[in-house]
């Protein structure tokens, strides 16, 4: 099997900000699902911005939640561990060690179509 190992996608406030910005559309709570928070998210989402209450608190908090979802705020460890958005593994495969895999896949593919055609 491949190492795997974890990365961690930085979020960035400007990021935030522009998704911020789509509630003047009628699309609020899209920064929050980026910052990891997907049931408030959705809850802005569907109320329109908790009625546009949520959208100008989030002006002043999202710096606050881009440190959060990123790990650095030192606020986030007083917090339970049920409210802070985790880093998500993701594979990442080197292709060398795969190329085993898909040799000996190749060759079985090869021999099955061998078989077919006898």
């Amino acid at each position: 099997m491949s190492n795997q190992e974890t990365i961690h996608e930085e979020k960035h406030a400007s990021i935030a900000y522009l998704l911020w910005g789509l509630g003047f559309v009628g699309i609020c709570g899209v920064h929050r699902m980026y910052l990891g928070q997907y049931q408030l998210g959705t809850a802005m989402l569907l109320t329109f911005g908790l009625c546009g209450v949520g959208q100008l608190v989030d002006v002043v908090v999202i710096p606050k939640a881009v440190r959060e979802a990123n790990g650095k705020d030192e606020s986030s460890d007083k917090a339970s561990p049920a409210h802070r958005a985790e880093p998500v593994p993701i594979r990442v495969t080197h292709p060398e060690e795969d190329l085993d895999e898909l040799d000996l896949e190749q060759a079985s593919i090869e021999e099955t179509m061998k078989k077919l055609r006898d």
